[in-house]
Formats: C-alpha cells, structure tokens, sequence
C-alpha cells in the first residue's frame, strides 16, 4: 500500500515537472463555455483568450480571467497578514472516495503558483449488513482493549 502510494505521488511529481504549466480544472461546475466565449469577446485585449475559451488556466493570468475560465473557487482564503491570496477548487470523486484539490496563489491580483493535491477518504463508508458477521461486539472490542 505504501508502494502504491509513493508510486503515485512520483508520477504525480513527474507530471507535474513535465507539464506545459497549463491546468484544467476537472469540476461539473466550472464555468460554462457560453460564459467563458462571452468573456473572450468582450475582452479581446486579453492575452489568454485560448485559454480562457478551454477552460484552462495558467501562470500570470489576473484573478478575472480565473474566474471566466474556472468560475468562483470553493474556498477562498486571505489574510491581514500576508499579500497574497488562495484560492481552493476542489472535486470529490463518491465512487473512488477521493478528492482533488487545487490550490491556486494570487499575488497582486496575478495567479503566481498552483497546486494539485489527491486525497483519498478510506474506512468511511456505511457498514452493510454483510461486513457486521465479520466484526466483533462493541464489548468483545472493549474487552481486548483491557488486556
């Protein structure tokens, strides 16, 4: 299990070294692509109209051209104490219980990093019927724990 997960965390790494520094947010409710043409042509100044149009985003892309490519973040996050700001998107996955989580960084109003985290939610799931002939009692549970 370890194996596997330092094996995915590697590809993870590699890809992320690898890529054309471009992200595409994988989200059921990111910004509709009438709403990110709207925006491409009523700003045709804009150096990331291509971008913008595939839903993609980049370093370097102002906080509005984020917001026509991938719509409002999840999370959003500033401090008093810190110039910057973090924006948090995220997809959950029900049928594989995971999450994938971007982390993007402003600073002065300008996307400067980003982030791509996995995470996967294990043991959290209802208990059938089926899986409690293989548990113990709550008591045979507690009585274990005293020895």
């Amino acid at each position: 299990m370890k194996m596997a997960i330092i094996l995915c965390a590697g590809a993870m790494l590699a890809a992320s070294i690898g890529c054309s520094c471009v992200s595409t947010v994988e989200r059921v409710n990111r910004t509709p692509l009438a709403a990110r043409e709207d925006y491409v042509r009523h700003h045709p100044e804009c150096a990331h109209r291509e971008r913008i149009a595939n839903g993609e985003i980049t370093r370097g892309m102002s906080a509005r051209e984020v917001l026509a490519s991938w719509g409002l973040p999840n999370v959003y996050v500033v401090t008093r104490t810190s110039p910057t700001e973090e924006w948090i998107y995220y997809l959950k996955d029900r049928d594989s219980l995971t999450m994938l989580i971007y982390s993007l960084t402003f600073a002065d109003d300008t996307l400067r990093v980003w982030d791509i985290d996995q995470k996967r939610f294990v043991g959290q799931g209802i208990v059938s019927t089926a899986d409690k002939k293989h548990m113990l009692p709550v008591a045979s549970v507690q009585d274990a724990r005293r020895r």
